[in-house]
């Protein structure tokens, strides 16, 4: 009887991790179109022509206006900087800050 419960939890196991897996590899595999690209570009030129901190190891992503920033910045100051300075270019609709802050 003891060993129902241990099957189902590492056939719950196994799913969860297939389901996860697959998502991992369609977002990896996801292409961003051409409006996608120009917005991520942007973002990019915008965040290479501010002074005010360095951006230098944040990664933009875009899907469908959809600006995703990643990698480290220098600072609390430089994370909120970034997103607004994201927030200022022409076509993206939302932005996700998945920005962390060197120590």
């Amino acid at each position: 009887m003891r060993v129902v419960p241990r099957v189902i939890g590492a056939m719950l196991l196994v799913t969860f991790s297939l389901v996860m897996g697959c998502q991992m590899i369609s977002e990896m595999t996801h292409r961003e179109s051409d409006k996608d690209a120009a917005i991520s570009k942007a973002v990019k030129e915008t965040f290479l022509k501010d002074k005010a901190v360095d951006l230098t190891d944040v990664n933009v992503r875009t899907t469908d206006g959809s600006v995703e920033l990643r990698g480290t910045v220098p600072s609390l100051e430089a994370r909120e900087h970034a997103m607004k300075l994201a927030w200022k270019v022409a076509g993206v609709q939302a932005v996700v800050n998945h920005l962390e802050v060197k120590k």
